[in-house]
């Protein structure tokens, strides 16, 4: 019996300033994170939210401590900032604000996913909220669905514990049939639409904003392809 698959996003600030991730974080993490992943594991970096960036991985079952942590580890040594790895404990009383981790099942062998991923400049207070709503479609229309958004500190198998004031939450939606991402991308789209100080942005934008607010990315993972939605959906609703 095969073990099952599934989907895992870890989101981490490891730059060196608050609004946006360097372009040699990117380029490193890029280039190194298929050689320290288990082999035949699909991992790519699938978004960069102002100073937040997001590596997702199809992995099975048996092998998710394992790339959790090989995948921590080159994070740990391309790091520019060093607050939320320094935020992880494997003690939960001791974790604090660290790294957004969110897990779902995957709905294929391909692993077809959405991932959105949040970054805040003075917006902890309500970011929250936006991926809880995110959850929440996903939910109410059958798909699994994983959050990082947690009243407890939550644990990162391989990893440790974050604590419960992590912020910039990151989101997964995985699904079964390519003709659901269209459905789930503008469901997502126009229902974040409703929050003031929400701003969606191109995968790799600084958070160049009014504060306090928060901006976010909308990717889909495909088969260990990633694809930035922002384009697709502002020309299909006509915006700009």
């Amino acid at each position: 019996m095969e073990s099952p698959l599934y989907i895992t996003s870890i989101g981490i600030d490891i730059s060196s300033n608050d609004v946006r991730t360097s372009s040699n974080i990117i380029k490193k993490i890029n280039k190194e994170l298929p050689l320290v992943v288990p082999n035949g594991i699909k991992s790519v970096l699938s978004n960069i939210t102002g100073d937040d960036i997001v590596i997702t991985s199809l992995v099975p079952e048996e092998l998710i401590k394992e790339n959790n942590s090989s995948i921590l580890s080159l994070l740990k040594k391309h790091a520019e900032g060093f607050d939320d790895l320094n935020g992880i404990s494997w003690d939960p009383k001791e974790a604090r604000a660290g790294i957004s981790y969110a897990m779902a099942k995957a709905g294929s062998n391909y692993g077809d996913s959405i991932i959105v991923s949040f970054d805040t400049y003075g917006g902890e207070d309500i970011v929250n909220e936006m991926a809880l709503f995110v959850e929440d479609i996903g939910k109410k229309y059958g798909f699994d669905v994983g959050s990082s958004v947690s009243e407890y500190p939550k644990e990162i198998p391989g990893v440790g514990y974050s604590g419960r004031d992590t912020d910039d939450p990151v989101v997964v939606i995985t699904f079964k049939e390519l003709k659901d991402l269209p459905k789930l991308a503008g469901l997502i789209f126009g229902g974040l639409l409703s929050f003031n100080n929400l701003y969606f942005v191109k995968c790799g934008s600084s958070t160049d904003i009014l504060p306090p607010g928060v901006i976010y990315t909308m990717s889909a993972f495909l088969n260990g392809n990633v694809i930035d939605l922002y384009p697709g959906i502002i020309k299909r609703c006509n915006i700009i």
